[in-house]
């Protein structure tokens, strides 16, 4: 993932009902399965005319297909014929016809407010004074500050919050993390193609932990505490890009054209489909960490620790 940029993405323009853009998805969806597509549209459907040298495999191209138009939205196209053959051969070998029907939306929580019996809590000040005491005050502040983000800031970890880029820290960090991403990508570029699409995700969450483990093994308690938060916001990093892995509108480092990680992983694993859940695991242990550090974080920025 790179900074977001203003203009418009194939994806956008596919959703806004260009063809050409529709096409152009539909064809990037199924390249890395080697797999070349020709597509033509009619009224209420299109249909998708897939080659390779090896007759493409009927239940992985469907739902390449299916569920890149699914996400569009599209009201216009309802149905959708897809067909198979390997390259030269003048039959098709297969042919499936889906029905296209838009995703669900899924309904809001309503918060609701309540009213608590409970007399309120109220600290005096010698209270506070005994309490502040006990901490030295720099140590206490940053983790604080730490804190502060996790409750301001963890909300902003989805897809749409990244695009808009108003979380500057987020953004900040995203830009520092990539870079051991991509060193990820190249360190073991060497270990199989599934290793390697995997080790820049891998890698961007590996560092800080090792990092976190260096100060625990040291008896850094304090900052190894700050590590782990580094290594929960990672996981809520990677956890925007897993969440993109059916949509795929994030931008990427190399533009529109390269592999989107994630979607590879996911397919790979036949867990496209639950790709927001595998999204919301990455970001829950992210959370867990993130409380554990800031918990850890204000136990050993006591003056006695």
């Amino acid at each position: 993932m790179t900074q977001p940029d203003r203009l418009p993405t194939i994806k956008q323009l596919a959703k806004q009902g260009d063809r050409t853009a529709i096409a152009q998805l539909i064809s990037q969806a199924v390249a890395h399965k080697r797999m070349s597509a020709t597509v033509a549209f009619f009224d209420s459907h299109l249909e998708v005319h897939l080659e390779a040298t090896v007759t493409p495999n009927q239940h992985v191209a469907t739902t390449l297909i299916q569920r890149e138009l699914v996400s569009l939205r599209q009201a216009t196209i309802t149905t959708v014929i897809i067909s198979g053959r390997q390259s030269g051969a003048e039959q098709h070998d297969w042919v499936k016809e889906l029905q296209l029907a838009a995703e669900p939306s899924v309904a809001k929580p309503v918060r609701r407010s309540r009213r608590s019996g409970k007399r309120p809590f109220t600290l005096t000040f010698n209270d506070v004074r005994r309490l502040l005491i006990q901490f030295n005050p720099l140590k206490a502040g940053f983790i604080g500050l730490l804190a502060l983000y996790a409750v301001f800031g963890a909300s902003n970890y989805t897809v749409d919050g990244f695009l808009e880029g108003s979380d500057r820290v987020m953004m900040f960090l995203h830009g520092v993390n990539l870079i051991f991403h991509e060193a990820g990508h190249t360190i073991l570029a060497g270990f199989g193609r599934f290793l390697h699409i995997l080790g820049g995700s891998l890698m961007q969450v590996m560092v800080p932990a090792v990092i976190a483990g260096y100060f625990v093994v040291t008896r850094q308690m304090y900052a190894g505490a700050i590590a782990l938060c580094w290594t929960a916001q990672n996981l809520w990093d990677v956890s925007i890009y897993i969440n993109d892995a059916q949509e795929r509108s994030l931008p990427l480092l190399g533009g529109e054209g390269v592999l989107h990680d994630w979607h590879f992983l996911l397919l790979d694993l036949n867990l496209l489909a639950q790709a927001q859940l595998v999204g919301g695991i990455a970001f829950f242990l992210g959370s867990v960490l993130y409380l554990t550090a800031i918990a850890g974080g204000i136990y050993y920025a006591r003056v006695e620790g």
